[in-house]
């Protein structure tokens, strides 16, 4: 939790062995006994990441007793209570910037963004083909991204808000078409 902390508020490349040993408690040696390397420990940090964002964002795609506009709103809303945080953004978006051209962390990184596409796109499915709630899903996960970058750049919650806002609005337009359609 402490390195996700630092890598978080630091970014990967800003982030040093040292600080990383400082602020777990442990001298500098015993981090690199566990962790050979900073991209061994990052990697780690990744998995813990991701962990805890199925727990605590993802898992909400499953509570069928909401129905799938408040699923859908109370998914965005822990996502955003997250990338709100420090207001540093989102990790996965954030780390996936400073070191996708090198590739370090793509593979994990696409399976966190592919995780939440699915996540998403299990909510949508409720009102829409399975394909067309898959394209939707991840044009709502790039909208929101785009929609936290402004909000990083202007410390303006209202960026997410209307985001939500739009997606639930869609979301809802998308289940009165369906069920006109059910009924024709």
């Amino acid at each position: 939790m402490r390195c996700w902390e630092e890598f978080h508020l630091n970014g990967y490349y800003n982030t040093s062995m040292q600080k990383l040993a400082a602020a777990t408690g442990l001298q500098k040696a015993g981090l690199y006994h566990h962790y050979p390397t900073k991209e061994d420990l990052m990697r780690r940090v990744m998995e813990f990441a991701q962990e805890q964002f199925r727990n605590y964002v993802l898992s909400v795609a499953t509570e069928l007793d909401l129905p799938p506009e408040q699923r859908l709103e109370k998914l965005l809303r822990r996502h955003k209570k997250l990338a709100t945080l420090h207001r540093r953004g989102c990790f996965f978006a954030n780390i996936a910037l400073e070191t996708g051209r090198e590739g370090l962390f793509n593979e994990a990184l696409k399976t966190g963004m592919m995780d939440w596409a699915d996540a998403v796109s299990r909510i949508l499915s409720e009102y829409m083909p399975a394909d067309a709630a898959q394209r939707e899903a991840l044009r709502l996960i790039m909208e929101y991204e785009g929609a936290v970058l402004f909000y990083k750049l202007t410390a303006d919650e209202q960026h997410l808000e209307d985001f939500i806002h739009r997606a639930v609005a869609n979301l809802k337009q998308a289940s009165e078409h369906s069920s006109s359609i059910k009924q024709a």
